[in-house]
Order: C-alpha cells, then sequence, then structure tokens
C-alpha cells in the first residue's frame, strides 16, 4: 500500500501520537478548565500482624510526606476497601484511606506519586499502596 493510499486523517493521528506529548489534546467543557491529571491513592489502614494505623501517625504521614509534596491541595476519603493478596489468595477487608490529587501532569508529579506510596509501605509495612491516575479537566 502507497502513503498516498492512506487517509490522511490516519497519518495526522499516528504524527499527533509520535509528537512529543503521547497522547491527544483533551478539551475541557468548561471555561476556565485545563487538562490535568486525577490521582487517587489507597492506603489500607490494618497493620500485619494485627492492629491499625492510629489517627496520630495517619496525620504524621499527611504532614510530613503528602502535603509537602502536593501542598497546592488534596483530599482526603475515608473509605473501606477490600483486596486478594495475590501470594494467598486470600480477600482482606479494612478500613482504608483515599486520597485524591488534581494537579499537572508531570514526570515530577509521576515521581511523586510513586514516592509516597513507597514511603507508606516501607513505615507501615504494606504490601501495595494502589494508585489510580486519569486524565482530567479542572479549574480551582
Amino acid at each position: 500500500m502507497s502513503l498516498l493510499a492512506i487517509p490522511r486523517f490516519v497519518v495526522l493521528l499516528a504524527a499527533l501520537l509520535l509528537s512529543g506529548s503521547g497522547a491527544l489534546a483533551q478539551s475541557c467543557p468548561l471555561a476556565g478548565q485545563k487538562p490535568m491529571l486525577v490521582a487517587q491513592l489507597f492506603f489500607g489502614q490494618g497493620v500485619p500482624h494485627g492492629g491499625d494505623i492510629s489517627a496520630t501517625q495517619w496525620q504524621s504521614f499527611l504532614r510530613y510526606d503528602v502535603t509537602p509534596r502536593f501542598p497546592d491541595g488534596l483530599t482526603v476519603f475515608d473509605a473501606y476497601g477490600q483486596w486478594r493478596d495475590p501470594k494467598t489468595m486470600h480477600i482482606g477487608r479494612e478500613r482504608s484511606k483515599v486520597i485524591e490529587i488534581v494537579t499537572d501532569d508531570t514526570p515530577d508529579v509521576h515521581a511523586k506519586l510513586e514516592d509516597i506510596a513507597a514511603r507508606y509501605r516501607a513505615r507501615f509495612h504494606q504490601q501495595s499502596v494502589g494508585i489510580v491516575t486519569m486524565p482530567g479537566c479542572a479549574r480551582f
């Protein structure tokens, strides 16, 4: 197939995808919004071998590990979650905290999210911290 036989929009789409951004530009529906990253981090509150992370421990983690990395703002939700341990296939259930952060989508932000998860896993002996990211539109 010759290049001339490929529909023009396919060539344009490929060029956009291969450009530096890696994604198509997102348009936002409301005036003043801009494309941003929405990140949700899921933190189990149970401690291995019994007990829970105390309110004081959580507040300390939030104050010293999360807030300095995202001082412009975040939201914390109390939650209840369950997940299956891939090693034992046991379904665990526990209180959880969810942090939602709406921020610019940059490599620095990605590193900060990974750092927060690693610090939590190490400090509280957690097997994992869930991280969900998605594109969104926001204005503040």
